[in-house]
């Protein structure tokens, strides 16, 4: 059980098991950490207002057994924090409400108070959640995180599925119009002027994955060449960027899954930068869902592949430290966005707006980010934007002081984030557009498999298609096997199979530059 705890009163032997803002924000490990001297709690004074503090992981004075009450109660009911069945129900004596229990699930950050579902309980429903606990049926489809975050009903309009009169189920429909609802959400996030866009997919996740793989080796060589002549002192050429970029949206605007799908499977090949090929990705695709002209994807694709391009002028040693940073060294890193803007000073010809939203990539809503502490509208849609998927890859990919998450737990906590530190309606519509589990997700089954989402249900946002890639003890196949869980789940088993869990990259020893789509 966590406790909000001012850093005012923190004291040696506390267990800081999350802050009062995003991690990826601070020079602290992402996996919580325990305060051992005085100087840790002035680093925290600085940085936080408050933490979250785990009284069963602290040690001495400051540790606390885990009440049996906490392990036997219930989960609280989504939408309603805190609260218990028994403190629910009027006249249901004098015994005390039962304490929370501690949920296994994905947490939000203290600095919200998101509603929390559990994996397990959405995948025993089909999909389908009612995250205002009203008993109104809200499907699961563009994004349930959202909605549970922001309380924003009918946000995404419309059924996805319709009632079966003969057999009282759910049957998806075969096609999906976007309602006016969802038309209006997405053209109010564009600045005015630029006319809202609505594609469709031209080629299939296998036809596509082909030139995908072309653009992403691509776009790694064009950094590599990039970074050699930025070492050197030599400027380069914009259009060598453009060119690549061109491909990218290209790619993106025919089947954006797949790209994602290399992407992210091959990351473990790019480590040199594969950050920014990641974030210009799913910046790119972002915008694609939004409904950005073409010459506007091409800005945001440059954003993302330039963001980190700074981080070349820093020490070696800082960027590859296994522990936390010291302020010092935090203040430092936080140089890489000036320099990046220097050295891209040096080549004439970006757009303003590229710039733009590289100098804005680390700026918060609530005037928390840096460099220069912008607020709310001050910040623009490239930069809100780029800074949610900095984050999120951040978050899901390994670094040298702190182990990859999950993309689930990611979205959970970015979620949580909404508001305080990135855009809401944005971070509802990021949800919207790479689903609960993004393209390249591993996860586990039902039935005990583990694999790889390789491309999303436009129907049921839980059932995606998949790739299987170990037995149900978890030992690798020799040939992995698509399934789709919308049409064809029993996997050769009498029950259907559906999304148990979200796994983080590399769990049971698995490489996913492993499962490349032939």
């Amino acid at each position: 059980m966590a406790t909000k705890i001012l850093t005012t009163d923190l004291r040696i032997g506390m267990f800081v098991a999350d802050l009062d803002r995003p991690w990826v924000d601070t020079p602290f490990l992402l996996q919580g950490f325990l305060i051992e001297d005085a100087e840790q709690i002035t680093a925290l004074k600085s940085h936080c207002d408050f933490v979250m503090v785990d009284r069963a992981r602290s040690v001495g004075d400051e540790y606390e057994a885990p009440l049996a009450a906490a392990v036997a109660a219930p989960a609280r009911k989504p939408g309603a924090p805190g609260a218990s069945a028994t403190s629910a129900t009027p006249g249901a004596g004098a015994a005390p409400p039962a304490a929370p229990a501690p949920t296994t699930a994905i947490r939000p950050s203290p600095a919200r108070s998101g509603k929390v579902l559990k994996l397990e309980e959405v995948a025993r429903r089909g999909g389908r959640v009612h995250p205002t606990g009203n008993g109104n049926g809200a499907d699961d489809d563009d994004g349930f995180l959202g909605r549970m975050a922001s309380g924003f009903r009918g946000l995404f309009g419309g059924k996805r599925e319709k009632l079966s009169s003969s057999t009282g189920a759910f049957v998806p429909l075969a096609e999906v119009a976007e309602t006016p609802q969802e038309f209006e959400a997405r053209a109010a996030l564009l600045p005015p002027g630029i006319p809202v866009q609505t594609y469709v997919n031209q080629t299939t996740v296998e036809e596509e994955a082909p030139r995908a793989r072309e653009v992403v080796a691509q776009a790694g060589e064009l950094l590599e060449r990039l970074v050699a002549d930025i070492r050197l002192g030599q400027s380069f050429e914009v259009e060598r960027v453009e060119d690549i970029v061109d491909d990218m949206v290209e790619s993106i605007v025919r089947n954006p899954q797949a790209l994602m799908w290399v992407a992210k499977l091959r990351e473990q090949d790019i480590t040199a930068y594969g950050h920014g090929l990641q974030v210009s990705v799913y910046l790119t695709s972002f915008g694609r869902h939004l409904g950005f002209p073409k010459a506007q994807l091409s800005h945001l694709a440059q954003v993302g592949l330039l963001l980190d391009v700074g981080k070349i002028r820093l020490p070696r040693a800082l960027l590859e430290k296994q522990g936390r940073l010291t302020d010092d060294e935090f203040e430092q890193a936080k140089q890489h966005v000036q320099h990046g803007l220097t050295i891209l000073a040096e080549t004439p010809g970006f757009d303003a707006e590229i710039l733009r939203g590289i100098e804005q990539h680390h700026e918060r809503m609530n005037g928390t980010g840096y460099p220069k502490s912008l607020m709310g509208d001050e910040i623009g849609i490239s930069g809100r934007m780029a800074g949610i998927l900095d984050c999120f890859a951040a978050l899901t990919n390994h670094r040298p002081y702190a182990a990859a998450v999950s993309s689930y737990e990611a979205l959970r906590n970015i979620t949580a984030w909404a508001g305080d530190f990135f855009h809401e309606p944005l971070v509802q519509q990021f949800v919207s557009s790479v689903g609960v589990f993004p393209v390249g997700s591993l996860i586990e089954l039902s039935s005990g498999e583990v694999a790889v989402v390789v491309e999303h249900s436009k129907v049921r946002r839980l059932k995606p298609r998949v790739l299987v890639v170990t037995s149900a003890d978890k030992t690798p196949v020799t040939f992995p096997t698509m399934v789709d869980l919308l049409y064809d789940p029993k996997m050769g088993g009498d029950e259907p199979a559906f999304i148990k869990r979200g796994l983080a990259p590399r769990a049971y020893g698995l490489n996913l530059s492993d499962f490349y789509l032939a």
